[in-house]
């Protein structure tokens, strides 16, 4: 993997054959390209998505809206959300591909197809909040069980917190990540460290179902 320009080109080779180049090659269910773009996976995402949710309208047209929306969220959502902390994207015309999936869903499930309508309205009479929302939750959450050694992810020993604690405010607060490339300032932790930066402090020392409640409180009113 490399975003070099001109790359050094070396063969490697196992048991006496040289193993084959590929731009991209699928690990446990994701898709990793040799520039470390989530793009191409990002996109496979949307089409599995969207040929799912194909499935669902064709075959559960008739049915009332709360089964609908239950199988969205069985069936389609999941999809859209798997592994999600490694790839969440953070430019805005993959952010919003990724949306319109669930707005699909939402007109699908409220069997509300005009034009006039607000999907945004739907979302909220469905009380769905957006992908987006629930990416920044799911990061945030592993995050704090990694910090708090519940499932085996090592914090770096360079991650730390500041010297000096200039409030009680701010106690849970590390010290931000330097990063050159856009590649390593928008993955997992670097760009969760400073969302979890950005949480209260009440917020960030509060524990597991008490986290989650203030959690969904605070990135609603973002």
């Amino acid at each position: 993997m490399t975003r070099s320009k001109n790359p050094l080109t070396l063969d490697y080779k196992m048991k006496g054959e040289i193993l084959t180049t590929v731009k991209s090659s699928k690990y446990l269910g994701v898709l990793i390209t040799n520039d470390l773009s989530w793009e191409p996976h990002i996109n496979q995402v949307i089409n599995d998505s969207n040929k799912i949710l194909g499935f669902l309208r064709r075959n559960f047209s008739r049915c009332d809206s709360r089964i609908k929306a239950t199988a969205y969220q069985s069936l389609v959502r999941p999809k859209l959300e798997y592994a999600a902390t490694v790839w969440d994207p953070h430019q805005s015309q993959l952010i919003n591909k990724l949306e319109m999936v669930q707005q699909r869903a939402a007109r699908f499930a409220t069997s509300d197809y005009r034009r006039t309508s607000s999907v945004t309205s739907m979302l909220h009479t469905l009380h769905w909040p957006t992908l987006q929302q629930r990416r920044k939750k799911k990061r945030l959450m592993l995050l704090k069980r990694a910090i708090n050694e519940e499932i085996a992810i090592d914090i770096p020993s360079y991650v730390k917190k500041p010297s000096r604690q200039q409030r009680n405010t701010n106690l849970h607060k590390y010290t931000p990540i330097f990063c050159r490339t856009q590649c390593y300032k928008y993955s997992f932790l670097p760009r969760t460290l400073n969302d979890w930066n950005s949480l209260p402090t009440e917020t960030a020392l509060s524990q597991k179902a008490a986290f989650e409640q203030a959690l969904d409180t605070f990135i609603k009113s973002s």
